[in-house]
């Protein structure tokens, strides 16, 4: 297994979009949780499934702006061990430049500002379904965006 890079760093997200997470995240566990309108586990799965449709859209990474909270601890990203890997390459690919990867702090910054492009653009699905469930409009959309 990779080392984690990102262990010792924070996953900030604009103050702006907390609400939005506490919506669309799973806050229990058990039979409580209902991911049909709570389609994220955690809060990293937002903000990666953020990055995720970011890079899809070829939309340009942007700076977090105003105030920030810590949506999550960068050492979650171990649970899911191919994550650091992908924002790994992510930042190469970016930056064309390899030696990125020795600058954990300047990776996540454009991970995280791929995040906040792609925030709007989440939310967006996630706001549009009318009478669907989110997890299931969201499923849908993002499904038509990988056969684009």
């Amino acid at each position: 297994m990779a080392t984690n890079p990102f262990a010792g760093l924070d996953i900030m997200v604009p103050e702006d979009y907390r609400t939005h997470f506490d919506t669309y995240v799973q806050r229990r566990e058990g039979k409580s949780a209902r991911p049909v309108h709570q389609p994220f586990a955690r809060n990293i799965d937002m903000w990666f499934a953020a990055i995720c449709l970011a890079v899809r859209k070829d939309l340009k990474p942007s700076g977090p702006t105003g105030k920030s909270y810590k949506a999550a601890e960068g050492v979650v990203l171990s649970s899911d061990p191919w994550r650091p890997t992908a924002l790994m390459l992510l930042a190469i690919a970016d930056t064309d430049d390899a030696s990125i990867v020795n600058r954990p702090g300047e990776m996540l910054r454009i991970a995280t500002g791929y995040a906040v492009a792609g925030l709007p653009e989440l939310l967006a699905i996630l706001e549009a379904r009318e009478g669907d469930t989110a997890l299931d409009y969201l499923s849908e959309r993002l499904e038509s965006l990988l056969k684009a």
